[in-house]
């Protein structure tokens, strides 16, 4: 009853604040700033119709590189906690409707999530979102069987290469042109096109192979250790 009374006051004390202040909240009609600089050159600097894939890739790729890092660091102890404290269940057998699922839905949701990367610079998408769509098939794969597939050498190859790669491509750059993870040196092509956005689709790539190996391993490893997965 008091945890139920503390709710509804914390509620409606949270409502009466945003009453307050949303209707106080005035809408820009114009960017400025570094919003403006972004959408008014950020085709011309990157090559990529997709402003937003271009400032997370391109513009604060440094800040993605830390991102991926912090996705590497909580996947490796999500893994060691499960090696080290296995939950112990016993894995059931699918049913027939998940065994056939897992057997039709799998070429469509990587042929997605390839989709997802490889447009990631022309149309909405990206190497993380794509990555996790990838890393559903590997969980697909696993509902539909009661075995767990055998990827943890090639898991951790792809995330290490993936990795590497990232941080080459980045580097790549300041011995080029001085700065990092910047397109000059490839070229940025016709914006709208498959071949164009300069590093940004061959980072979306990076970033896709390294999110999907990494989530697949966590869930290669929740099953390893009698999870429900």
């Amino acid at each position: 009853m008091i945890r139920t009374l503390t709710g509804l006051i914390i509620v409606l004390i949270l409502g009466a604040v945003a009453a307050a202040v949303v209707p106080e909240m005035q809408m820009r009609e114009e960017l400025q700033g570094v919003g403006y600089s972004y959408a008014s050159r950020g085709m011309d600097d990157t090559g990529s119709s997709n402003l937003v894939t271009a400032v997370i890739v391109a513009y604060r790729g440094l800040d993605t590189l830390g991102e991926v890092v912090v996705l590497f660091c909580a996947s490796t102890a999500v893994v060691l906690i499960l090696t080290l404290y296995p939950i112990g269940m016993k894995a059931s057998e699918p049913s027939r409707v998940v065994a056939f699922t897992a057997k039709v839905l799998p070429a469509p949701i990587l042929l997605f999530g390839v989709y997802f990367i490889a447009h990631s610079h022309i149309s909405p998408g990206g190497g993380f979102p794509g990555g996790t769509v990838i890393a559903s098939v590997f969980l697909l794969v696993m509902l539909g069987s009661s075995s767990v597939p055998d990827g943890k050498g090639r898991l951790s190859a792809i995330e290490s290469l993936a990795g590497l790669s990232f941080g080459l491509l980045g580097f790549w750059g300041i011995m080029t042109v001085g700065q990092f993870l910047n397109n000059a040196f490839l070229g940025t092509g016709t914006p709208g096109t498959l071949v164009s956005g300069g590093l940004i689709p061959l980072i979306s790539i990076a970033i896709g192979a390294k999110v999907a190996s990494e989530f697949s391993g966590v869930f290669k490893a929740f099953r390893n250790t009698g999870g429900t997965v």
